[in-house]
């Protein structure tokens, strides 16, 4: 998720209660069980999920969510992937869901963001079985400008076996960007201020049209909230990620599945595109854009979806 031109403040006591776990996920998987486990690292105790594979083993996909996203949000998403052979390792980021929250909820920026990513991709390395093992990234929005970052600058690149990018923040939709003043204010404002808290304000309908997910977040969270640092370095991010110059040092050796819904009013697809299109043509690339899709086409209607997981399970399968 991206945040939007109307965010502001909210107060500690505001902040320790945006969301609601006790909310049922609108989906009963029909896979193996996930297992839930707590890992500590640099001062964050991360909650991680993994969903386990059915039948042949194909791989492990490592996932980046977005702004403010939780892993419940993708069990439905997940549960049918694991059933297509591949094991799923889900952390929850730091600033998010129970891996920070009460007063850390929301804290967070691009050196612990990227840091974490390393970690997490070094820990599934060092499981049993697995230290040679070559992983998938998959991301959604600010997690999806994450790895195409990492796809780039990443420490582990070496151990990227492909990466699936999702609706990633690059740059916000007219509908929600930010202000040239707040743009230009941003930075000024981080050095200043840099936790203080904001309710991005966004608007439910834009993510998904699936009224089942669309209520099921608006039940599950009351704000959706994040620091002023994390917005600064999420916009960044994006700004980097659409210099030409920075796009062509793409690592070589990790093919590229990249996805965007035409009808994305958080994120602009034009400029997923523009990504696409400023790699090497050397690269093994792949742009899907998705007819009528919002921003997140891991939970959207039941078509688009469904469209959305034949091809991802189609790239991680060429590529397995």
């Amino acid at each position: 998720m991206s945040s939007n031109a109307t965010a502001e403040p909210v107060s500690a006591a505001t902040a320790a209660e945006v969301t609601n776990k006790n909310i049922p996920v609108p989906y009963t998987p029909t896979g193996k069980p996930s297992t839930t486990t707590f890992v500590k690292h640099n001062g964050a105790n991360f909650k991680t999920v993994e969903f386990e594979h059915s039948g042949e083993y194909k791989g492990t996909i490592i996932f980046v969510h977005g702004f403010a996203e939780q892993s419940d949000l993708y069990v439905e998403f997940f549960d049918k992937l694991a059933q297509q052979g591949f094991d799923i390792f889900f952390f929850d980021q730091r600033g998010a869901g129970e891996t920070s929250p009460g007063k850390e909820y929301g804290k967070t920026d691009e050196k612990f963001q990227m840091g974490d990513l390393d970690f997490f991709i070094d820990y599934n390395s060092k499981k049993s079985g697995k230290e040679s093992e070559r992983f998938f990234l998959m991301g959604h929005s600010m997690g999806g400008a994450i790895i195409l970052n990492y796809g780039i600058i990443g420490k582990h690149r070496d151990k990227i076996r492909g990466i699936v990018s999702n609706g990633p923040m690059i740059a916000s939709h007219p509908n929600t960007a930010p202000s040239a003043v707040v743009m230009f204010l941003s930075p000024v404002i981080n050095k200043l201020v840099p936790n203080l808290k904001v309710d991005s304000k966004l608007d439910i309908t834009y993510i998904t049209s699936n009224k089942k997910w669309q209520d099921y977040i608006r039940a599950h969270d009351a704000k959706l909230i994040g620091t002023i640092r994390l917005f600064n370095d999420m916009f960044a991010r994006g700004d980097l990620l659409k210099k030409p110059a920075h796009i062509k040092k793409w690592s070589p050796s990790i093919p590229l599945l990249l996805i965007h819904g035409n009808d994305d009013s958080i994120n602009d697809y034009k400029y997923s595109k523009k990504f696409y299109e400023y790699l090497p043509k050397d690269i093994d690339k792949e742009y899907y854009e998705i007819e009528g899709g919002r921003h997140s086409t891991f939970i959207e209607t039941d078509d688009i979806t469904e469209k959305v997981l034949d091809k991802v399970v189609s790239f991680l399968d060429a590529h397995k």
